[in-house]
């Protein structure tokens, strides 16, 4: 598994190479919060092996440590006929915890992942530690449009876009919980030029992001084909968010759900749903666990069985009694998207 990050390295890992799931740390790169190493994630017999990727003293075109890695990745999708997700993990999380993450991602749909790692662990009282967890994702946004444009660049002859596509293999993004707070600024921002068209589908999961206002800096987001946005209403990570906060989060409210380019997908009523945040990686119900198969993999979400349209607020949701055949679905919805 390909891990990015902008977080320090631990020194013995710098010398060496060569480190477990302590690797890197939980500061900014001492080059600034822009720059950008790279390693390899290996899980054997459950311990972590991470091995630095390292950068020749001499950089050239065919060189860049970015562009072999990425190929790598790329290679090893067509040669296994598996899907590629580019991964941003969300609040408080510590670098092992931020691969654990991107490793049941891989495993639970079978894909190959590429995790974005971010010092989102910060420490300290909750609510100032919150608040400075945003700063750093505000500052991380020149990291993430470093790999954003690395990536984007690359996907040009002999390993393009297309040639990806023609072998079934589709990159797809998903931004998680605060993550997409990280996410919103990059495209706010002045650096961001539409790199996000070389993802088949983006996933705004469980945003920790305002919901007011939401509608501009989405309708900016540019995909290949699809943008996806999930929601439960009871989610209790973002409630605490909202407690806290007095403003609704989008990822927990069908409140003004107006972004034009966005399939919105309402979980909160699904089976054993209940508060849950991590909706891709908990066990919740066959629906949730294949409209996540289907967009981490470049498919269509919304037609899973079990969720159909709600006119009323704009979403996809789970299907009630009483509702078939009285209006509640929009009959070619999906074929607008």
């Amino acid at each position: 598994m390909l891990v990015i990050s902008n977080r320090n390295l631990n020194p013995e890992f710098a010398k060496s190479g060569f480190g477990n799931e302590n690797a890197f740390g939980e500061q900014f790169n001492s080059k600034g919060p822009n720059e950008i190493r790279l390693a390899n994630a290996y899980k054997e017999n459950g311990k972590w092996r991470l091995e630095l990727v390292q950068e020749p003293k001499t950089l050239r075109t065919n060189n860049l440590p970015s562009k072999t890695q990425f190929k790598a990745v790329l290679d090893q999708c067509k040669k296994d006929k598996k899907n590629c997700l580019f991964f941003v993990h969300g609040y408080n999380k510590p670098f092992a915890e931020t691969i654990e993450q991107g490793w049941l991602l891989q495993e639970r749909y079978k894909i190959e992942v590429v995790v974005f790692s971010w010092p989102s662990n910060t420490g300290g009282v909750p609510i100032k530690e919150y608040k400075a967890v945003k700063r750093v994702a505000q500052a991380s946004t020149g990291a993430l449009d470093n790999a954003f444009e690395k990536l984007a660049s690359y996907l040009s002859v002999p390993f393009n876009k297309e040639a990806l596509l023609e072998c079934d293999v589709s990159l797809n993004l998903m931004t998680y919980s605060m993550g997409n707070f990280l996410f919103q600024n990059y495209v706010q921002g002045t650096t961001y030029d539409g790199e996000t068209r070389m993802f088949t589908n983006v996933v705004l999961c469980q945003a920790d992001c305002d919901n007011e206002g939401h509608r501009k800096w989405v309708e900016d987001i540019q995909a290949g084909k699809r943008i996806y946005i999930t929601i439960n209403e009871n989610d209790k990570i973002l409630g605490w968010s909202d407690a806290n906060f007095q403003k609704d989060r989008l990822g927990r409210t069908v409140r003004s759900l107006n972004a034009t380019n966005a399939i919105y997908v309402d979980f909160t009523e699904g089976d054993n749903v209940g508060k849950t945040h991590q909706l891709w990686g908990e066990d919740t119900n066959d629906t949730v666990r294949k409209f996540f198969d289907c967009v981490l993999n470049g498919r269509r979400g919304e037609g899973v069985d079990g969720l159909d349209y709600d006119s009323r607020v704009n979403a996809f949701r789970f299907l009630r009694a009483g509702n078939a055949g009285n209006g509640f679905a929009m009959p070619g919805f999906s074929d607008l998207r």
